[in-house]
């Protein structure tokens, strides 16, 4: 038998249309939702969802590329894409908002074409009424300005983008802290470099980059200037505990990797064994998990945005 179009909602937003009811034998539903981007649910997945986890794997699905391989929503699968989904406080909110509207904005003084009804899953946001007070709140602070038919930046709205940008939270660079060993350069060339590159984000690896500061200031420098870090563990190098350790602290997201057999093998420092690793087996299998994991927590990157149309 073959897949059939539903008038049903989206299971996560409960709003849009555009679900495919498959085969009967293949159990599940195939959604195309404006909201929450295209993915695939099992029937028996839908029964289960809280509406804090709808939210969330609503915002991990809309923070992936159209291009992207459809992905699932299995029982197996719900926690493993929840942990992936960043966890912003409210002001890192409000930045991100102001930052996402300057992307979707065609030219100065002109209205974003950020929609709050449509969006609000790429700000990790439970509805459009919470983008709606992030926007209030722009308004008073004079960075937005405009009617309820459309709303732009104003010149302080552009220079806070800026800052934003200066403080690394939006810029569009990836510090790779790892072993700098022959062992590990196709790990780098094959599944690193290109992984964050077609995430839209610009990597960098300090033995790669040209400077002439001492290598630590050069070192934190660089991470104070990024937007996030991809750090591998593979050799257990005390360094990379370190530059690790001061991304958190600058409450920026840390993506951990490491090879799968030194996990296995317990190699890791106790302190860090809590987080979520990309554990890998293979060149390939890092640069798709690694890609996955970047889309999902940060989002595309300037390099790969598209503004709606």
């Amino acid at each position: 038998m073959s897949s059939a179009q539903s008038s049903i909602p989206c299971p996560l937003c409960e709003q849009s249309q555009g679900v495919t009811i498959l085969p009967p034998n293949s159990f599940a539903l195939q959604v195309d939702c404006e909201r929450c981007n295209r993915f695939t649910i099992t029937t028996m997945a839908t029964l289960g969802l809280t509406p804090e986890q709808k939210t969330l794997l609503s915002a991990y699905f809309r923070r992936l590329p159209k291009t992207a391989p459809r992905p699932e929503i299995n029982s197996s699968s719900i926690a493993r894409l929840i942990a992936a989904v960043p966890k912003y406080t409210p002001l890192e909110k409000l930045d991100n908002l102001l930052e996402l509207m300057g992307r979707m904005s065609p030219q100065l003084g002109k209205d974003t074409t950020f929609n709050a009804d449509r969006d609000y899953p790429l700000l990790i946001a439970h509805n459009s009424e919470e983008i709606r007070f992030l926007f209030a709140e722009l308004m008073k602070r004079g960075h937005l300005d405009g009617t309820h038919d459309g709303v732009f930046l104003t010149l302080a709205g552009w220079d806070r983008v800026e800052q934003i940008k200066r403080a690394g939270r939006a810029s569009n660079r990836a510090f790779v802290a790892m072993w700098f060993d022959k062992n590990v350069v196709a790990l780098y060339d094959d599944a690193i470099e290109p992984a964050i590159r077609e995430a839209g984000y610009d990597p960098l690896r300090i033995d790669k980059h040209e400077h002439v500061n001492r290598i630590d200031d050069e070192i934190i420098g660089q991470i104070k200037r990024a937007r996030f870090m991809v750090a591998d563990f593979t050799g257990q190098r005390y360094g990379i505990y370190f530059e690790a350790g001061m991304m958190l602290g600058l409450g920026r997201t840390v993506i951990w990797m490491c090879d799968k057999k030194e996990l296995d093998e317990g190699k890791l420092h106790f302190d860090v064994r809590q987080f979520n690793f990309i554990a890998y087996e293979s060149s390939e299998d890092a640069k798709k998990r690694l890609y996955d994991r970047i889309l999902a927590i940060e989002g595309e990157g300037p390099g790969q945005f598209e503004k709606p149309a």
